[in-house]
């Protein structure tokens, strides 16, 4: 009996094994091969120049600015206008709250509906204590002969001077557009796009606009996004997170530092916040599991393993990927302690301390959830929550992989950077891409350019620099993609 019971136990446990490989198999099919295209013949020097002349006009974003501060946007629309001739000359110009532009590329078909691409005109500033870091000044716009430096070479004039040098291409190879085509560039992405990109989408809509696609910065072709993975792969970002700061607060009886109490304001936020540390919120894979299931081929067998069968492994997988600050980022809703201020004198109790905590939504998380997951971590009703003023906004939509406009923009990428897979993903930072999506459902976020952590280290950082053999390759890009969804039906 006792062996018969082991049989039967040895053949479950058997067929289980196989159950499992057999799943993991699946993640070693590929996909059709894709041929890449011909890089057309582009002028890299002029492209190069034009990114420097945008560099040199300083779009650095403020909460305010003065009439006489925002001279470089005015300054950067006519060094547009000077170095794209032809495409304003067949191009609507229009000027939205200022400093914004929208231009209007019409289409040959009135039915189908327009697409936008997105870029952003203003970069973050530069701290007065790196400057002498630089090996170039930041806002020089200095040509080696490898690179473009500068402040908004990555983030992202890049991506607004390479998606106009494609149009000009088109244009004078007359190229016409069945759909409608508009470009749209925010002067305030840096600082929460409230006056630049949601002035634009409020215009479409009161014009009765509704978009086919809208493609913004985002995901980018990552060469080193695993560790031990040393094959590239692509980053569609389907969606971005949410943004929410709360300020934690206590109050205190201010007093001498010989007689304190069993906690001062400061040490009742400071417990508060480590609480939160070590008691974030939960983690959900799905959002990242389609990206892994993508690259799976490349990971060790045991990893293929559990990610074939993640119902069965989220545990382990949730540990493993939570090491990773990238990674853990993908599966769960953050919090970060950004800002601390209580105390005025060593030997003084505070009389009250606060501190501000960044969260950074991830789809499927709300507000209300975060709020209810602070108070219950927390605990203490010492502790007032308040949300920041006009700083938050729930995690955007998920845009669908299985449309037409995915497709197409998946067949561009692979056609331009070669046979490379590509996943959808969920973007870490906030957009102004956001603002497009009660006009669109299939908003995406991706920056055509191989990175890698050293590149990727100097956005917003100190070195920002492109190299210009990248910058044919967006242009590539763009000018793909233009033709793909001009054309396309959907």
């Amino acid at each position: 009996m006792f062996m018969t019971i082991l049989l039967i136990i040895s053949i479950v446990l058997v067929f289980f094994l196989a159950f499992l490989l057999l799943r993991t198999l699946r993640l070693h099919k590929r996909g059709q091969v894709v041929e890449k295209e011909a890089t057309p013949e582009l002028d890299a020097n002029a492209i190069a120049r034009h990114l420097s002349d945008a560099i040199r006009c300083q779009t650095v974003s403020q909460p305010s600015l003065t009439e006489k501060e925002r001279e470089p946007w005015r300054e950067l629309s006519t060094t547009l206008h000077k170095n794209f001739p032809t495409l304003h000359k067949h191009l609507a110009c229009k000027a939205i709250n200022d400093y914004s532009l929208l231009y209007t590329w019409k289409g040959s078909d009135p039915s189908l509906k327009p697409i936008l691409f997105a870029a952003h005109l203003d970069v973050v500033p530069v701290e007065k204590s790196t400057e002498k870091e630089w090996q170039h000044p930041p806002f020089s716009g200095e040509i080696d002969r490898e690179f473009v430096w500068g402040r908004g070479t990555l983030d992202m004039k890049n991506h607004l001077i390479t998606l106009l040098e494609a149009v000009e291409f088109l244009i004078k190879q007359g190229f016409t557009p069945k759909r409608t085509i508009y470009l749209a560039f925010g002067h305030d992405e840096e600082i929460y796009g409230q006056e630049g990109a949601q002035h634009i989408a409020r215009w479409l809509e009161q014009q009765g606009i509704k978009l086919g696609a809208v493609l913004d910065e985002g995901g980018q072709i990552n060469s080193e996004l695993l560790p031990g993975m040393p094959a590239p792969l692509a980053v569609v970002s389907i969606a971005e997170k949410g943004f929410l700061t709360l300020t934690l607060s206590a109050a205190g009886q201010a007093g001498h530092s010989s007689m304190p109490p069993r906690q001062t304001a400061i040490g009742i936020v400071a417990r508060a916040l480590a609480l939160l540390d070590d008691h974030p919120m939960p983690a959900r894979l799905t959002s990242l599991l389609p990206l892994l299931e993508k690259v799976a081929i490349h990971l060790p067998l045991t990893w293929q393993v559990m990610l074939a069968n993640a119902w069965l492994f989220k545990p382990m997988l949730v540990k493993q990927l939570e090491k990773n600050v990238l990674l853990n980022a993908q599966i769960r809703t953050t919090s970060a302690a950004t800002l601390i201020n209580g105390g005025v004198k060593d030997n003084i109790l505070p009389s009250s301390a606060e501190a501000k905590v960044n969260f950074r939504l991830l789809p499927g998380d709300s507000i209300e959830q975060v709020l209810a997951h602070t108070g219950k971590v927390i605990g203490d009703p010492r502790v007032e929550v308040k949300i920041e003023d006009q700083h938050g906004w729930e995690a955007s939509h998920l845009s669908p992989t299985d449309a037409p406009a995915f497709y197409t923009l998946e067949l561009a990428i692979r056609q331009v950077f070669g046979d490379v897979p590509v996943a959808p993903g969920i973007f870490r930072g906030a957009t102004d891409a956001r603002y497009y999506e009660a006009l669109c459902k299939n908003v995406y976020r991706f920056t055509p350019l191989m990175v890698s952590p050293d590149d990727a280290a100097r956005v917003h950082g100190t070195n920002e620099r492109i190299r210009i053999k990248d910058l044919t390759s967006m242009v590539h890009f763009f000018i793909r993609l233009v033709r793909l969804w001009g054309e396309a039906g959907f």
